[in-house]
């Protein structure tokens, strides 16, 4: 529990920078993805770089076992005391799918640590089931742990049906789902560390000698591997700013990749799903790990961090009533507006959208106070929305503040419908009160008139 409440802080702090920005993207000019789905953001802003179908429901294949070991990490007091045993129906449930395993034996036990470098780099379907019979009992119950956890973490358009990603129509999430996943992963340092681990060594266990485990992500290993097919051809797979995070790929599902890259202080998180898996001969391909590095040169090349609206500039003009002085407050943005935006772009292509709190403002207003928010537009890209507040003082005026508080009790009390109901109510009983009097008095009025006569 005390990891789940520190992993929430880890996380809404990072989350911060996401406020702003949060809708952008721009297009490369010189290269196409071959993703159904992907997302480049900042790690570090949220700023988002790159976005294709981001809001598409697609199958994440093994990109599940994010969720998995997520679940394995909250409900685990001591990842190095408690310990995993590979069950028989475990492994059994994975015969004839074809599906990557970590090699585990029935019987075999693994630390819960261990357990998680066996999910995460080797990609193990076994490992997956394990993990859901030990913490929930059974897969069925794990499988609704995660639907839940996916719930609270903001994950509206996914829905889990295993606990490691073999194709199920119901199984299915969004690239900006998946993006709310990995920040949340990565904010906790443990399984930082093993995502972004490429080889590790398993110790002896009580059914099998050490071995060693190497990352299905080929971004991460400098083996020589280079991509045979025409987009990259010849492009070794192994990007040296790479790190994680996990990789995924069914038939179904496509060739699957969640990875970050580091190079000259900016970070960014990547994540592509469904890029094809056989060429136009049948030959297997792997371009999702062109198309990562792809996104992150052009990001590391052509963006930059840089402040693009400071709080000192006057942004607009709101009326201002009950004031001698002046008949309007200048705005500007609470703080100064920063982002990741494209070198080649400059003050010109700022354009800002206002939106104010009401349709004019009474003095007194204290410099700061909120007067409403704008959307800014920088670069054809909205970066997100700021708030605006006054850049000064506003004083009162005492007689002018009278004059307006007449007006509007004159306002208020002769423009108020009950105000006329009950004005005509009054009307019509002083009415039926004369007439009331002068019939009661008619008969009197009479004789004095005959008297008079007389």
């Amino acid at each position: 529990m005390f990891k789940k409440i520190i992993a929430i802080l880890l996380i809404i702090t990072s989350c911060f920078g996401m406020l702003l920005g949060a809708a952008s993207a721009y297009v490369p000019s010189n290269f196409e993805i071959s993703a159904e789905g992907a997302l480049l953001a900042n790690y570090d802003t949220g700023d988002i770089i790159y976005s294709k179908n981001a809001d598409k429901k697609l199958y994440p294949a093994s990109l599940t076992k994010l969720m998995t070991a997520l679940l394995l990490y909250e409900n685990t007091s001591d990842l190095d005391a408690e310990m995993l045993t590979v069950s028989e129906y475990a492994l059994n449930i994975l015969l004839g799918t074809d599906s990557s395993v970590g090699g585990l034996i029935e019987g075999e036990t693994l630390t819960a640590r261990q357990m998680l470098y066996v999910l995460l780099l080797k990609s193990g379907n076994d490992s997956a089931n394990v993990i859901a019979e030990h913490v929930a009992g059974n897969i069925a119950s794990f499988v609704e742990k995660m639907n839940k956890r996916a719930q609270e973490l903001g994950m509206t358009s996914t829905h889990f049906a295993n606990a490691h990603g073999l194709h199920d129509t119901e199984h299915y999430t969004t690239p900006n789902d998946m993006l709310r996943l990995t920040r949340y992963v990565l904010s906790i340092d443990t399984l930082k560390e093993i995502c972004y681990t490429s080889k590790y060594k398993l110790p002896a266990t009580n059914k099998s000698g050490p071995r060693s485990l190497n990352s299905t992500n080929l971004l991460l290993l400098n083996d020589g591997q280079k991509c045979t097919h025409e987009m990259y051809k010849n492009q070794p797979y192994y990007y040296r700013y790479a790190h994680g995070v996990k990789t995924g790929y069914t038939d179904a599902a496509g060739r699957c990749l969640i990875s970050t890259a580091s190079k000259n202080g900016y970070t960014y998180i990547c994540i592509v799903m469904n890029c094809p898996v056989y060429d136009e001969s049948g030959k297997k391909i792997f371009l999702h790990f062109g198309d990562s590095k792809a996104l992150y040169e052009w990001a590391f090349n052509d963006f930059h961090y840089q402040t693009v609206l400071k709080n000192s500039a006057i942004v607009a003009e709101a009326p201002v009533k009950m004031s001698w002085d002046t008949d309007f407050v200048s705005a500007t943005v609470q703080e100064d507006v920063s982002a990741i935006v494209p070198k080649a772009s400059d003050a010109s292509t700022l354009n800002i959208k206002v939106r104010w709190d009401k349709e004019s403002f009474s003095a007194p207003i204290k410099k700061g106070d909120r007067l409403g928010e704008c959307d800014i537009i920088y670069a054809g890209e909205n970066l997100g929305t700021a708030t605006l507040v006054a850049s000064s003082d506003v004083k009162r005026n005492g007689v002018l503040f009278v004059m307006e508080s007449i007006k509007n009790f004159t306002v208020t009390v002769f423009g108020s419908a009950v105000f006329w109901i009950i004005f005509a109510v009054i009307v019509v009983l002083v009415a039926g009160f004369f007439i009331v009097c002068m019939i009661i008095n008619a008969p009197t009025y009479r004789r004095k008139k005959r008297r008079r006569k007389k």
